[in-house]
């Protein structure tokens, strides 16, 4: 059961601010330009970039702005004296698993204060912590009925033991949720299968990082008995952090996060069928065991050693692949809708590629803007 990846994987915080109203007004233009153009309009604040979106979103957020694919979600409200929880992030799970926490803290403060924002340390928000350890373990079989819960489980607040769902294929599970928000809740998946099926092909890069620098051959994705990737994610949520444990700050996080990760690995277990009839005394999986002991090391500090500019080349392949196939499946069905004889492909392809040209030839000023709007998009 080889260790692949462990790291903190999603961070959701607030701030009690709001953007000076400079930016606010710059934000607002940005908006109309993306509701007039029915796509997300680019806008610098103060030097940084902000893909704005064409809506806001719930909790009072005017603005829901991204930073590109491996950035974060920002969300702004208007400035409001009654309200001061103006701003809202969300960061991107591959960004947090290069950076780690620390750097994920200093990464946002630091765009805080470009953004003109003042911060008192201490007084910000953590809505949610995910954290999550990648075994290399092809023989490993995910079963629901070695799951236990103890009672306490059961007792703590936010109705945890309400939401257990398992996911799977026929004759096999390849999933188990238990728990949710805004509480707490564990997840064991299998993250070969999640991260084929929803085109993720850059993750490979973050575990065969670790792989190529202890001298071993990477992982060939194409082989599940040799790549079988299981995931165990343990997530925190703004309720269970700020009522059960009194964590809202950087500082609060970092002190008690061993705890509240390993008292909630206690509640909810992993277990070995021993063949008592008594399922809280079935001792504990190996799985189980080796998370436990990952979880004793100091947090604070992982980090993934993979090149953020080697993820981004990925994803950017995995993006221009999707886009030529949707691009081959709307020739094909401009073949149909003519009626051209496959014979007259390369033909018909070459007409369709001059009148592209000519479209695009013939409106210079909306291609040049459509196209500025591509490029910021994906820098």
């Amino acid at each position: 059961m080889e260790l692949l990846h462990k790291g903190f994987d999603a961070i959701d915080i607030a701030y009690p601010a709001h953007l000076p109203e400079i930016l606010i007004a710059k934000l607002s233009n940005a908006k109309d330009l993306a509701l007039a153009s029915n796509a997300p309009t680019q806008v610098l604040l103060n030097g940084l970039p902000f893909n704005v979106a064409l809506t806001g979103a719930r909790g009072g957020y005017a603005f829901r702005c991204d930073t590109g694919p491996l950035g974060e979600v920002w969300f702004f409200k208007l400035p409001n004296k009654r309200d001061p929880w103006g701003i809202r992030v969300s960061v991107a799970a591959v960004q947090v698993a290069l950076r780690g926490l620390h750097g994920i803290r200093d990464h946002l403060e630091n765009k805080l204060a470009a953004l003109g924002v003042p911060l008192l340390p201490g007084t910000e928000s953590i809505a949610r912590i995910d954290f999550a350890l990648d075994f290399l373990a092809p023989n490993f079989v995910l079963s629901t009925d070695q799951f236990v819960m103890s009672q306490r489980f059961a007792r703590m607040r936010h109705g945890d033991l309400l939401t257990y769902k398992e996911g799977g294929q026929t004759g096999r599970t390849t999933s188990v949720t238990i728990g949710k928000n805004p509480g707490r809740q564990v997840i064991v998946y299998d993250k070969r299968a999640e991260i084929l099926a929803k085109k993720k092909l850059y993750w490979p890069e973050i575990w065969n990082t670790k792989r190529r620098r202890a001298g071993l051959p990477e992982l060939d994705m194409s082989d599940a008995d040799t790549s079988r990737v299981w995931r165990v994610e343990l997530r925190a949520y703004k309720r269970h952090l700020k009522d059960d444990w009194g964590v809202s700050s950087w500082g609060q996080l970092q002190q008690k996060l061993p705890t509240i990760f390993g008292t909630l690995l206690e509640d909810v277990r992993y277990c070995q069928p021993n063949g008592d009839s008594n399922r809280s005394r079935w001792p504990m999986h190996r799985l189980w065991n080796r998370v436990a002991q990952e979880l004793r090391d100091d947090l604070s500090n992982l980090q993934s050693f993979a090149s953020e500019e080697r993820i981004l080349e990925l994803q950017r392949a995995e993006l221009m692949q999707m886009i030529r196939s949707q691009i081959a499946g709307c020739l094909l069905t401009l073949l149909a809708l003519n009626r051209v004889d496959p014979k007259n492909l390369s033909e018909f392809l070459a007409q369709e590629s001059r009148a592209l040209s000519d479209r695009f030839r013939e409106h210079p000023e909306k291609t040049q803007a459509k196209l500025a709007k591509a490029m910021a998009r994906y820098p």
